[in-house]
Parts: C-alpha cells; sequence; structure tokens
C-alpha cells in the first residue's frame, strides 16, 4: 500500500499504433489509426486503470523539422467528444491554444464536451510556438507577449464559465427553463479580447474543465502555477524530476494556491521484457547508426544553435558546439527545450552517439525491465514526490503496459479502484468537485 494518502495519476497518448508496438508488420498498415482502433486503445486504457487519455495537437505543419506529417484524420476535439461515448470515466485531454482562439469558442467547446461527457473534459492550454502563417496577420507574439494574452485568455474563459450562477437551469414538462436572473453579462475588455455577453450554454457537471499545462519555460512555470490542476514535465532521471517538483510546487503556493491542486506528470518510455536483457535488446534496438544520424540532422534543423550537423557519431562534443545558456535565453520557440538539450550536451567526454541517445526522446523518463522492475521504479518516484503520475508517451509494448505493469500498480494500492464510477475528472484527480 502507498505511503501516500493520494493515488498515482496514470495518462496515456491517445495512439492506437501503440496497440501494434512490437509487430512492424501491423504498424504497416494504414487502417491502424481508423476510428474503431481508437475505440479500442481507449477501451483498453480504461479497463487497464488510466485515469486519462490526451491527444496532442500542433495546428498546421512543422515545417522547420523537414517533414511533412499530416495528422491520422482526426483533430483532438472531435476525436475526444466521439471517444467519450465509448468510455465511462477517462478523462478526456485536449490541446487547444490561447494563440489561435477565441475565449468564446473555447469556452463553448469544452463546456459542451464535459456535458457530452458526464463531466470528464480536460483543456491542455497551449500558446504555440508555430502555424501563425495559417491565422490572422500571420504573426506569432513573442514568447512573453503569449504569455500575457494567455494570461487574458484564461480570465475571460473564468468569467465565462462562472457567469451561470446554480439554479439558473431548471426543468418544466415543456423541457429546459432559464432563471435570466441568474445569468450574468461577461463585459469583458482587455487588450486582447472583448466579450460582452454571458456563455449562451448552460455549464457541465464540472463547471469549468481540468486546466492542464506543459510549458518548462519561466513564463510557463508561472502560469501553470496560476491555472494548471495537471503539468505535463520532462524529468528524465529522479532527481531532476524531484527537484522540478519542488520548485513547481512552491511556485503554486506563491501564487497563493494549494500545492496539493496540482498534479505533476513526467512523460513516459516504457521498454518491457520478460527479462532485463530482453528489455535493454528492445530499447537499443532503436539506435542504429541511421536512426542516429537522421535524428542529428532533425534537431540541427530545429535548433541550428546547435553545431553538431557534421560530427560522426563517436567523436566527441567540441565546446564550439554547445551555444550559451544567453544565447538560448534569446530564441522565441522552443527555448526550454534547447535549454534541456544543452544541459546533456555539454556533459564532460560527451559523444554525439550517446548526446542523441540520452535526448532520443527530448528529456523524458525511459524505463526499461521487467514489469516488476518497472511498476517499483514507478512507485519510487511517486513515494519520493518526484512525480504525482506519468503519461504514457511510447515504448514497445502498450498492451504489455496495461495488462502486466498496470496490475502490479492496483495490486499495492497506487491506482484509483476500479470500482470508482460516476465521478468527474476533477473529482478523480483530486477528490472533491472544485476547481483549483
Amino acid at each position: 500500500m502507498s505511503r501516500r494518502h493520494d493515488r498515482m495519476i496514470m495518462v496515456a497518448f491517445s495512439d492506437p499504433n501503440a496497440l501494434y508496438q512490437g509487430n512492424p508488420e501491423r504498424q504497416r498498415d494504414p487502417q491502424r489509426f481508423g476510428f474503431a482502433n481508437f475505440v479500442a486503445h481507449a477501451k483498453l486504457a480504461e479497463s487497464a486503470g488510466f485515469d486519462a487519455i490526451f491527444k496532442p495537437d500542433f495546428l498546421g505543419f512543422d515545417i522547420a523539422k523537414g517533414s511533412v506529417r499530416p495528422r491520422p484524420g482526426f483533430e483532438p476535439l472531435t476525436l475526444l467528444s466521439a471517444l467519450s461515448q465509448h468510455t465511462r470515466r477517462l478523462g478526456l485531454i485536449i490541446t487547444e491554444s490561447t494563440s489561435f482562439n477565441e475565449p468564446y469558442n473555447v469556452a463553448r467547446y469544452f463546456t459542451s464536451l464535459d456535458n457530452i461527457s458526464d463531466g470528464r473534459a480536460s483543456w491542455n492550454v497551449v500558446t504555440s510556438y508555430y502555424g501563425e502563417g495559417n491565422f490572422g496577420d500571420g504573426r506569432l507574439l513573442p514568447l512573453a507577449e503569449r504569455y500575457r494574452k494567455a494570461e487574458e485568455f484564461m480570465q475571460v474563459a473564468y468569467r465565462l464559465w462562472e457567469g451561470w450562477e446554480p439554479g439558473a437551469v431548471g426543468f418544466d414538462a415543456r423541457g429546459p427553463v432559464f432563471d435570466a436572473r441568474r445569468i450574468h453579462e461577461t463585459n469583458f475588455a482587455g487588450d486582447f479580447f472583448q466579450v460582452k455577453e454571458p456563455l449562451d450554454i448552460p455549464p457541465g457537471p464540472q463547471r469549468r474543465p481540468v486546466i492542464v499545462q506543459a510549458g518548462a519555460s519561466e513564463e510557463g512555470l508561472d502560469f501553470a502555477a496560476r491555472h494548471a490542476e495537471i503539468v505535463f514535465a520532462a524529468a528524465p532521471d529522479q532527481e531532476t524530476g524531484a527537484e522540478f517538483y519542488a520548485d513547481l510546487k512552491r511556485r503554486v503556493v506563491a501564487a497563493g494556491r494549494d500545492a496539493a491542486r496540482l498534479k505533476i506528470l513526467p512523460g513516459l518510455n516504457i521498454f518491457v521484457g520478460d527479462s532485463q536483457g530482453e528489455a535493454d535488446d528492445l530499447y537499443q534496438s532503436q539506435f542504429s547508426d541511421r536512426a542516429l544520424l537522421a535524428y542529428r540532422d532533425k534537431l540541427v534543423r530545429e535548433a541550428p544553435l546547435f553545431r553538431i550537423g557534421q560530427l560522426d557519431l563517436d567523436e566527441r562534443i567540441p565546446a564550439e558546439a554547445v551555444p550559451t545558456e544567453a544565447a538560448l535565453h534569446q530564441v522565441e520557440r522552443r527555448r526550454s527545450r534547447g535549454l534541456l538539450l544543452r544541459k546533456y550536451l555539454s556533459r564532460p567526454d560527451q559523444t554525439l552517439r550517446r548526446f542523441l541517445s540520452d535526448v532520443f526522446e527530448f528529456g523524458h523518463l525511459t524505463l526499461i525491465g521487467t514489469p516488476a522492475r518497472i511498476a517499483g521504479d514507478l512507485e519510487s518516484w511517486f513515494e519520493a514526490q518526484a512525480a504525482d503520475g506519468f503519461v504514457l508517451k511510447g515504448g514497445n509494448s502498450f498492451p504489455r503496459v496495461a495488462g502486466e505493469i498496470m496490475p502490479i500498480l492496483r495490486e499495492r494500492g497506487l491506482l484509483r479502484p476500479p470500482e470508482e464510477e460516476g465521478l468527474t475528472f476533477r473529482q478523480a484527480l483530486f477528490g472533491d468537485a472544485r476547481p483549483g
């Protein structure tokens, strides 16, 4: 039984390709991204004890990565709204941008989803770092301005969600009846947004969605401290995780909030085998020379300040290839990721091969081993307050995670009991319904 009084929160990427991990022939089947497989993946995640599924999203093609990869047919709001009808208790985490949306629209989207799903809506708030060519005047605001706009966006959204008092909606023989005295005008006029009327649909069971955030810049962390109920983090080892955890919880308290109302979930990749040797081999199989060199070239396109494009895999990283922290602080897009990459690039006697292997998953935690060992590692992070749970991003076998690792966590009392039904996502996270 866990020594902590709360439960580990487990989130899975909504990715039907995970059903076929370890089966290259099935992974080449284009039908694997059909809606039926999204349903099958969500149902497996729910039955295994995951608390939520998450659909990342980017608006447009990221040309800087050098590859154009279209989405598999669905944008997140439509997809997870449909998946809500095939699940009963999974939280539904959807990405929407504050840079390329209007608060009134977003408030309506999540209120509608919350009603459709019986209170399981959750919003991953992003400010975006590309896609500006598809919206408005084609400009992306500087980072600090993007967060200032996001702050105003949140204030408008809160006012919209809070504009309906309890009791504003009743029912008689003809259907719903609205008490206009309990529905209040928004009347917001700011630097970025002007909204006059109240939201035109009644609130959902949660009144407002669970707020999620993943930015790791100083601006992003302070934004999370003010607003987030879940933060997705990048922490490759337990020491780094514990430092990040303590720092962000301190920021939450400094913002006047209860630190317990924020769940910090590092990204996680799992390579599981019947033995440690098998798991090690499965992990190493992804690091062919060809794959590492392709990844090197991708990093150079994304982060030209890292001058590693001409290095051989077993060549040591020269000092001139490592950008200064000051230079990286001037970067407007993915600044925090650049600083994390620098940490790995500047290790003593670092070779290009080791660097690329270390950062292959962008600094996220990778666990390699048998089901029992991996469950023990997850419990160790949780008990050490390096994490409140995890976001499963990838690995070699989602079915094995669901069928072999999750049962061990449940036996140890670390997961939400399967008999808990009828809770909103916020109630499942915190034990009560009040927004964080």
